[in-house]
Order: structure tokens, then C-alpha cells, then sequence
């Protein structure tokens, strides 16, 4: 008698990415892209958004190459704005914290 242990259970049919499936880089085309951006990702300790620029220049060269479907950066995370072009915020200075801790605050509440 076979037992109903050793057979899978029963689910949701496996579903496709979102994206599909694109082919692998075989002739290496972006090769030299991929390369800067891992020695960029060991550089700064393994942290994406310090080397966003090259990731996105890895996603160009692909499409480019026909290596997957175009489209635009912005839409796969890819954003104009760049964390170095906002403008700093201002330092609360030793004596405005100060009045701040006497007068009494809470974080996120607008002072008056």
C-alpha cells in the first residue's frame, strides 16, 4: 500500500516572473560592466545604493544588447534624483537643542 507521505502536496501552479525570463549574457557582451560593478559593491562593503550608477549602466548594456526587454530605469527603481544632489539639512546648533530638552518636544510634532 503506498502512503500519502511521499507524495507532494497539492498547490498553487508555479507562476512566471513578472519581468519573463531573459536570456543569459553567453558571449559576455556586458562583461566589463558587470566586473566594475562587483569590485564597486566589494569597495564599499557590499552596499547597492553606492554603486546604483553602475547597476543601472549594467541594465542599459543588457538591453541594449537585446539580453531583456527594454525599459525605462525609472521604472525598474532607477531615479533621477541622487541622494548627493539634496541639500543638506541645516545643524541644530548646542544651545537650540538645549531650549528644545527645556521646553519639552516630541519627534515628528511641528514646533510652533
Amino acid at each position: 500500500m503506498a502512503s500519502f507521505a511521499s507524495l507532494p502536496p497539492k498547490g498553487l501552479p508555479p507562476r512566471p516572473p513578472d519581468k519573463g525570463s531573459f536570456p543569459l549574457d553567453h558571449f559576455r557582451e556586458c562583461s566589463d560592466v558587470k566586473a566594475e560593478y562587483m569590485e564597486c559593491l566589494k569597495l564599499n562593503g557590499m552596499k547597492a545604493e553606492a554603486c546604483k550608477k553602475l547597476s543601472g549602466s549594467y541594465l542599459k548594456c543588457r538591453m541594449e544588447r537585446k539580453l531583456m526587454a527594454e525599459e525605462e530605469l525609472s521604472r525598474l527603481g532607477f531615479h533621477e534624483v541622487e541622494a548627493a544632489n539634496k541639500a543638506p539639512l541645516p545643524e541644530a546648533s548646542e544651545s537650540d537643542m538645549h531650549q528644545r530638552k527645556k521646553a519639552g518636544f516630541i519627534a515628528g510634532v511641528p514646533r510652533r
